[in-house]
């Protein structure tokens, strides 16, 4: 296996810089396939960057979908119940804006994402929150499908 820790450091820092966003984002579909597979593949570490360069990513809306249609949402679901506390919560910052796209929320369901995001840990619990209030906007079946699975509803 390859070390990607390096270079997903590198552009995990330049993601930060709101100076450089605009970069990523131009760039966005080229850059998920990379960091898709790291999230599969990585170290830890690496994943936590991934994650990071995700977030800056998940914004908008073909980003958003790329990062669903290629299996992101059951990547971020692994970190989010197996990482570290900061890799958790930044993957439920990813899973919040992935949420937010009405086209992408047919995927959470059937991951069963809602009861992942039911185990709230300290540090991603706003972002929990957050992805499962996206999760019910605008879906009466979803809204009730939660509060089967005892979810917290904001």
């Amino acid at each position: 296996m390859i070390r990607m820790d390096k270079p997903v450091t590198a552009i995990a820092r330049v993601s930060t810089l709101d100076s450089s966003k605009h970069v990523l984002i131009a760039e966005g579909l080229l850059l998920l396939h990379h960091f898709l597979c790291v999230l599969e593949s990585g170290s830890g570490f690496a994943k936590e960057k991934a994650c990071v360069v995700l977030h800056s990513l998940s914004f908008t809306k073909e980003n958003a979908r790329a990062i669903e249609a290629r299996c992101g949402i059951s990547s971020l679901l692994e970190i989010y119940e197996a990482g570290t506390p900061n890799s958790q919560a930044i993957a439920a910052g990813v899973l919040r804006n992935v949420a937010s796209f009405a086209d992408t929320r047919n995927n959470f369901i059937e991951e069963d994402a809602i009861s992942v995001l039911q185990t709230l840990s300290v540090l991603a619990q706003d972002y929990s929150i957050a992805c499962l209030s996206n999760l019910v906007r605008a879906s009466d079946d979803l809204k009730l499908l939660i509060a089967r699975k005892g979810a917290i509803v904001v």
